[in-house]
């Protein structure tokens, strides 16, 4: 079976959250995509972002600080899962890494914006409703650190 790790990024604004139709799985999810070879899950998820949506973002979240000064402090996602995606014509592993993102640049160029409560009414999976739901209370509490 293959393995990938894979990285994405939550935006919300306001009240409203960016996603994207996605075209193997026709379904709304939020940004994101493989790690490609000497890149990091943090880079992956930005330029994903980039890619798939035309707003350039940075990932933001709480960093651990071991003040050694061969190591520098990357922000955590706010999950991390092992997912079994059944596209068409294969299945595979994703190791997903998701952070919170901030928007830095761009202009929209594909997606939609989604509110809390639309959540329930929109094609995704259940797993995506609650992650994205724990992000909204993450927001809420404020939980905004770089």
């Amino acid at each position: 079976m293959k393995k990938c790790i894979v990285a994405g990024g939550i935006l919300i604004e306001g009240e409203k959250v960016l996603l994207i139709k996605h075209k193997k799985l026709n379904k709304w999810l939020y940004p994101g995509g493989h790690v490609e070879v000497n890149e990091t899950p943090r880079e992956a998820a930005e330029r994903e972002f980039q890619e798939e949506t035309g707003i350039k973002v940075k990932v933001i979240g709480d960093k651990f600080d071991t003040m050694d000064p061969l190591v520098s402090p990357e922000p955590m996602p706010l999950t991390i899962s092992m997912e079994t995606v059944n596209y068409p014509n294969e299945i595979h592993y994703h190791y997903d890494l998701i952070f919170l993102v901030e928007k830095v640049g761009g202009d929209l160029l594909d997606g939609s914006w989604f509110s809390c409560e639309d959540l329930d009414k929109i094609d995704t999976y259940e797993n995506v409703r609650k992650i994205l739901r724990l992000a909204f209370q993450k927001r809420k509490e404020g939980k905004k650190v770089n």
